[in-house]
């Protein structure tokens, strides 16, 4: 009878899970490496978004300003020019939009030009305050339309078979006075918009529930008129009714030839005009008017000029006040 001998074979001692895997602490640093790799990657993706969504429009697009710079130029010099069709500058050059660029105002014309504007508005002593980015447009208007547009802030006239207390100016020691009137705002605020084309353009004027209105050379008397922006094939030759609607109306204006060209063509307009007229609805001015007293707490009649800054996002507007400068 043979006896057999159990040789067991030796096992290496017993290993627990973090004794097998940690024992050079490669659990807790790839887990870590890892986190830091996944959000250095988060991290890059919003930085490419986020450049994407501020970047600045080229180059070739649609200059920021509804209201235009003084000057024609990026450093505001202007150039010299009368405005007339007559002008021969406009027969030596082939292109009409660069003889326009020509016939801009020259910046020493300004104080002219406002001398002309506070004679129409009965302000001899300056109490309203009007923006040098809002002088230009004007002088390219027909008188009887500047006379309308530029009607006495703050005139109130009354209605009805009665003698009626309106046509008496309201005064400027009130709670804003004249300098609340939608003609005085119109004149002391300048609106900045980001855009790439004409097009774009007009879509953030639809937006804001603006209408255009277009005078028309050589006079700019005769003005087209789209009180629909959705819906431009509506076009019509602005009646009186229409320019009287809208003289009681926020406006604001481009002059610029780059941003008229392109607003133009968007448009459908063919003519080679110098300046149109955007004219907004009566919430968007109460609006402002908001945003202008909040922004440093002055009173209106103590601004000389508030700009506002317009984004447009996924179809919604959102406006703030970029800067403001007061009365010295």
């Amino acid at each position: 009878m043979s006896t057999s001998t159990l040789i067991e074979t030796p096992q290496p001692p017993h290993q627990d899970f973090w004794d097998r895997y940690n024992r050079r602490f490669e659990f807790p640093i790839s887990t870590v490496a890892a986190v830091l790799f996944h959000a250095v990657v988060a991290a890059l993706l919003m930085f490419v978004l986020f450049q994407l969504m501020n970047r600045s429009p080229s180059s070739s697009g649609v200059p920021v300003t509804l209201v235009p710079e003084l000057g024609d130029d990026a450093d505001g010099d202007g150039s010299p020019g009368s405005g007339e069709e007559s002008d021969p500058r406009l027969k030596a050059n082939d292109n009409p939009w660069a003889a326009a660029n020509l016939l801009q105002p020259n910046p020493e014309k300004l104080p002219q030009i406002e001398a002309g504007l506070r004679t129409l508005l009965e302000d001899p002593n300056g109490k309203i305050a009007i923006s040098p980015a809002n002088l230009t447009p004007y002088e390219d208007l027909d008188e009887t339309l500047r006379k309308l547009l530029l009607e006495k802030p703050g005139a109130n006239k009354g209605k009805g078979p009665g003698a009626g207390k309106g046509d008496a100016p309201q005064k400027d020691d009130g709670p804003g006075g004249v300098a609340n009137s939608t003609q005085a705002r119109s004149l002391r605020w300048v609106l900045r918009f980001t855009t790439t084309d004409g097009q774009d353009y007009v879509d953030q004027l639809a937006t804001m529930g603006a209408v255009i209105l277009v005078p028309l050379p050589p006079e700019n008397k005769e003005c087209l008129y789209f009180p629909n922006l959705r819906k431009l094939g509506e076009r019509k030759m602005a009646t009186e009714d229409d320019l009287k609607k809208l003289a009681g109306q926020v406006r604001f204006s481009d002059s610029r030839p780059e941003s008229v060209r392109a607003v133009c063509e968007a448009l459908g307009v063919e003519q080679k005009v110098r300046t149109f007229w955007a004219f907004f609805p009566k919430g968007l001015e109460d609006e402002l008017a908001k945003k202008e007293i909040g922004y440093r707490n002055r009173r209106p009649e103590d601004v000389a000029e508030t700009v506002f800054r317009v984004t447009i996002r996924n179809g919604v507007a959102t406006i703030a006040v970029e800067d403001q400068k007061s009365k010295k």
